[in-house]
């Protein structure tokens, strides 16, 4: 509940004998609004110190350019990079002026979610974005088409979810018409991304000789490393470019080692076969003129 001026008053009194250290321990434990509620209280958890010092890890908190409870936010950020499943991922990253507490509060209701629900976990490329703060959603991003920062050319967006075995559906859908490609490749871990500008796995070198060093391991055997879907010219020869509302399906089944289509509804057949070892979603947006958005879901498979 929110607090009156009086019990602001009588909580900050009597937290002055605890020292920065131990309010940041307390505090580990609270939920993101209770930051912001008792960032609200005093000056001394809220604001900002009055300082212009790089702040590197471990350093002295009075040093700090956020407050104390932004503190307490940016340490539980850290913890959950540092664990495989989030390392490089770029769900954690802060977009733009967003507040540490805000990227707290995003991660956390990203865990709450079901383990079965599908996000992209790894950007490629400057020229793609989160669309609407959404990790299930991307799009080509909004200053793409008017810098020269952003070169022309495809960037990706890789699911977090590793599929080793069985049989996986996922659906595609578009938010905004653009060229989009969706499809399979293998899991990145381990590759250094950071610098690249663009990236489609067709004409990547780097990703080529990332899967063909790692050929001795069970999830890279076999010599299909990705497969996006492309769909057939539209009527004004647009090839790979899908309009507001279609949804793009993928039946991935690795028992038979196949990849299956279908397109609004209606199954287009088997598009790839051969694939052997494990295998992430994957969406790539170009940009090119149109600023395309696509969606990933997981749903449930289809009956034909």
């Amino acid at each position: 509940k929110t607090m009156n001026a009086m019990g602001d008053a009588k909580l900050c009194n009597g937290m002055d004998a605890f020292t920065d250290d131990a309010v940041l321990a307390i505090s580990y434990f609270l939920s993101s609004r209770d930051l912001v509620n008792l960032g609200l209280t005093c000056q001394r958890f809220g604001a900002t110190p009055r300082v212009d010092i790089d702040v590197g890890v471990g350093v002295d908190y009075e040093a700090r350019p956020w407050s104390l409870m932004e503190e307490v936010a940016r340490q539980r950020v850290a913890d959950a990079t540092a664990k495989h499943e989030w390392r490089n991922s770029d769900i954690l990253i802060r977009q733009g002026s967003e507040s540490w507490i805000a990227l707290d509060h995003r991660l956390h209701r990203l865990l709450r979610t079901s383990s079965s629900s599908l996000v992209f976990h790894r950007l490629i490329g400057n020229g793609i974005a989160y669309a609407k703060n959404d990790p299930s959603h991307v799009q080509v991003h909004d200053d793409a088409l008017s810098s020269g920062q952003y070169p022309l050319g495809s960037s990706c967006a890789i699911c977090q979810n590793v599929m080793t075995c069985g049989k996986h559906y996922a659906q595609f859908i578009v938010t905004r018409e653009g060229y989009i490609e969706v499809g399979v490749m293998r899991p990145i871990q381990g590759w250094n991304t950071r610098d690249l500008k663009t990236m489609h796995p067709r004409g990547s070198n780097g990703y080529t000789r990332f899967c063909r060093q790692r050929n001795d391991d069970r999830e890279f055997e076999g010599d299909v490393h990705w497969y996006l879907h492309q769909t057939s010219p539209d009527n004004y020869g647009r090839s790979n470019f899908l309009r507001n509302d279609d949804v793009v399906g993928l039946l991935l089944d690795l028992d038979q080692g196949i990849l299956s289509a279908y397109k609004n509804g209606r199954c287009l057949g088997v598009k790839k076969d051969g694939l052997v070892g494990h295998y992430c979603w994957v969406a790539s947006v170009t940009n090119a003129v149109y600023r395309g958005a696509v969606k990933i879901e997981s749903a449930s498979l289809p009956e034909n």
